[in-house]
C-alpha cells in the first residue's frame, strides 16, 4: 500500500490505464463503501486479495475454457481488491509495514499463481512448447518487478504526458497493464500465446529503459 499522494477515495493523482479504465470504475465505489461502514480494514483487503489471487493458478491449470474465463475473472477481482486496500488506507489515513508486506505478498502471491498456472494449461493444451513463453513471460516480469520497483513517478513532462495526466493516466505502461494482457485478456479471448508474445515484448522493453537509466544516471 503506497503513501502517494492521491485523490479522493484514496486514488491515486496518476495511474496505469489498466487501473483507471477498467479496475477504478469498480474499485472507487467499494473503497466508498467499505470507508463508510468500516466493515473490513485494508489489511483484511489484502488478505482477501491474496486469497483469490492464489486460486488463479488451479482455475487455469484446470486446462479448460471455463477453467481460462475462471481464472482471469479471478486475476481480475485480486487485482481490483489490492487496489482497493491501498486506496481504504490512504483514504481512512490507516498504513503500517504490516499491511506493506501484505500487500506485496497478494501482489506476487497473483502473479505467481496465474504464472504457474497458465504454464500447466500450455503444456496440457498447447503445442510443442507453448508452455515456456509462459514461464518466460512469469520470469521476465519478475525480474522486472525486482529491478524496477519502487520508482517514483514524477511529474508529468511534455503535452502528451500532461493531457493523460488530467484524466489521471501515466504515459507508459505498467505492470498491471501488462499482466492484464496476460493473465485477463488472453485467457478470455482464448489468444493466451499471442497475449503472452506482446507481454515479454512489452516487458523487455520496460527492462531495457530501466537498464538504460541506470547506465546513463
Amino acid at each position: 500500500m503506497s503513501g502517494t499522494t492521491g485523490t479522493a477515495h484514496g486514488a491515486k493523482k496518476r495511474d496505469y490505464w489498466w487501473t483507471v479504465l477498467v479496475v477504478d470504475p469498480v474499485a472507487l465505489p467499494v473503497v466508498r463503501w467499505l470507508a463508510r461502514k468500516r466493515l473490513l480494514s485494508p489489511d483484511q483487503v489484502s488478505i482477501l486479495s491474496l486469497a483469490i489471487g492464489v486460486a488463479v493458478g488451479p482455475a487455469f491449470a484446470a486446462a479448460t475454457r471455463a477453467g481460462l474465463i475462471a481464472g482471469a475473472v479471478l486475476f481480475y477481482v485480486s487485482f481490483m481488491f489490492d487496489c482497493v486496500d491501498g486506496k481504504l488506507a490512504r483514504a481512512t489515513g490507516v498504513s503500517s509495514s504490516k499491511g506493506e508486506l501484505l500487500d506485496r505478498l497478494g501482489d506476487g502471491a497473483r502473479r505467481a499463481s496465474a504464472g504457474f498456472g497458465l504454464v500447466v494449461y500450455l503444456w496440457r493444451t498447447g503445442e510443442h512448447a507453448d508452455f515456456l513463453w509462459a514461464a518466460a513471460f512469469a520470469i521476465l516480469a519478475a525480474y522486472f518487478m525486482e529491478i524496477s520497483g519502487g520508482a517514483e513517478r514524477g511529474e508529468p513532462k511534455g503535452s502528451v504526458a500532461r493531457a493523460l495526466a488530467r484524466h489521471r493516466l501515466l504515459p507508459n505502461p505498467g505492470m498491471p497493464d501488462v499482466s492484464a494482457l496476460a493473465y485477463v485478456i488472453g485467457p478470455l479471448t482464448t489468444l493466451v500465446v499471442p497475449a503472452l508474445w506482446v507481454g515479454i515484448v512489452l516487458v523487455v522493453i520496460g527492462i531495457a529503459r530501466v537498464m538504460l537509466k541506470a547506465v546513463t544516471a
